[in-house]
């Protein structure tokens, strides 16, 4: 089965369009994740990606910013500035023609009382429904993991977003930071998910490591298992990025 493969970037100044072309994989932009950009810095940056991206026909994605946001908090000051950066994050996909923009889903799994926790659900989804209804964005938007304990926590999220826009990106890092199986994860959330972050850790610390040959094999094997192709984001430093490619290739 094809791997469709993309690599994450932090800044644009690691984006070697010629080699993603040659290699044809895409990219996942990660800029605008900085908090304190300027807007001479956020202009001079859609600039220039936008002369990169001129021919550039493979998967485009963008990750959204997170620090300290939290959507659908009771805080109406907090609600405010987050959904604000929600929505110039979509803008600023729009402009770029990006294919997918990654939001974490910025769910606290210590408020996990039943009534709590699905109210948190529910206003999270209602939020991600409002976003997708007023933006006038046409690409995908993906809710990502990043402190839940259990797929089922995620599960619980998906099953009320009403947009067939809204899907899931599973980050392997997060997940292993549960101690739950990479299988447990895919197998219960399969059904949303279309994207994947791949990186590693100790168990512990949310390292970005570098993906073992094992955890490459395992992964491909359950995506074979359960007949998935979501595109796969290499979420980690890469020395050689033609033989990390080569890797999940062979």
């Amino acid at each position: 089965m094809k791997r469709k493969i993309i690599d994450c970037i932090s800044t644009i100044d690691e984006f070697k369009v010629q080699d993603y072309m040659d290699l044809n994989i895409g990219v996942e932009i990660q800029d605008f994740v900085e908090p304190n950009l300027t807007d001479d810095e956020i202009d001079r940056t859609i600039k220039g990606y936008k002369e990169l991206f001129k021919g550039f026909r493979n998967i485009k994605a963008m990750h959204g910013p997170f620090l300290d946001l939290k959507p659908a908090s009771p805080d109406k000051d907090i609600r405010r500035v987050s959904q604000e950066k929600y929505f110039n994050a979509l803008n600023i996909a729009k402009d770029l023609d990006i294919d997918y923009v990654i939001f974490h889903s910025q769910m606290n799994p210590l408020l996990n009382e039943p009534k709590i926790m699905d109210l948190n659900h529910r206003q999270s989804a209602d939020f991600f429904n409002y976003l997708m209804r007023e933006t006038s964005y046409e690409g995908i938007v993906l809710i990502e993991n990043i402190f839940e304990s259990s797929p089922s926590d995620m599960l619980r999220l998906m099953e009320k977003i009403e947009s067939d826009r809204i899907k899931l990106n599973l980050d392997l890092g997060h997940s292993k930071l549960s101690g739950k199986p990479m299988e447990d994860w895919i197998k219960e959330l399969k059904d949303h998910m279309v994207y994947i972050h791949f990186h590693s850790n100790n168990g512990r610390y949310d390292e970005h490591r570098r993906p073992t040959d094992n955890e490459i094999e395992e992964l491909k094997s359950l995506l074979d298992k359960y007949k998935l192709e979501p595109v796969i984001s290499l979420e980690y430093r890469k020395i050689n990025l033609k033989e990390e490619i080569e890797r999940f290739r062979r």
